[in-house]
């Protein structure tokens, strides 16, 4: 290659770069708005079991379990509304005496207001729950909007959950959300919403 055409193709590269380079103009003009607030989430579940492995040991009592719970949640605080509620939990209690899980839960709401607006939203929980004695277990969790309608078209909202359930007792689960408004954060689950009430708002 001879020496003025390296030089073309290396101001051609360095003039790509300074374009990919460049802040978005209309970065600036873009109000993005953040919320924080705190609550708390209260479901009514009728729970349906299924096991999956007697862990192979002989022992009576030990196994692992599909645990599948559906019913309504309500929710206080940044998250206020009340919607239906479908968990899926694996319970592994192959060590005897000690029992832990996972889960994952969709909440849906056809109306919901968090951080005072209103639409229509799915929020998933995802965590482990674990059972340091007999009839209380603790639960640790994320929480996140997947998509929302509506006032909600587009937020992003998500933060921690932990539950403190004791058999005949307490049951409290509160959270900690942290919500933005005025960007687009697709997390590629707006299909969840396309049956909820206003999904087409925006478009």
């Amino acid at each position: 290659m001879r020496t003025k055409d390296v030089l073309r193709v290396a101001t051609v590269a360095l003039a790509g770069l300074a374009v990919i380079g460049q802040p978005d103009a209309s970065a600036d003009k873009v109000k993005v708005e953040e919320f924080y607030g705190t609550g708390f989430r209260t479901p009514s579940v009728a729970t349906s079991s299924e096991i999956l492995s007697d862990c192979g040991d002989g022992v009576a009592g030990t196994n692992v379990v599909l645990l599948t719970n559906t019913g309504v949640v309500t929710y206080t605080g940044i998250i206020d509304g009340t919607g239906t509620v479908l968990t899926k939990s694996l319970a592994n209690n192959c060590a005897s005496g000690q029992s832990h899980s996972t889960f994952r839960v969709l909440d849906v709401f056809e109306s919901v207001s968090i951080a005072g607006r209103t639409g229509g939203a799915v929020v998933e929980i995802i965590g482990r729950a674990s059972s340091p004695a007999a009839g209380v277990t603790l639960n640790d969790t994320t929480i996140r909007v997947l998509c929302g309608t509506g006032e909600l078209k587009g937020v992003h909202a998500e933060g921690t959950l932990t539950a403190s359930l004791v058999a005949g007792g307490i049951a409290s689960r509160a959270l900690q959300l942290w919500v933005h408004f005025g960007h687009r954060h697709d997390v590629g689950f707006d299909f969840l919403c396309r049956d909820l009430p206003n999904s087409e708002s925006d478009e």
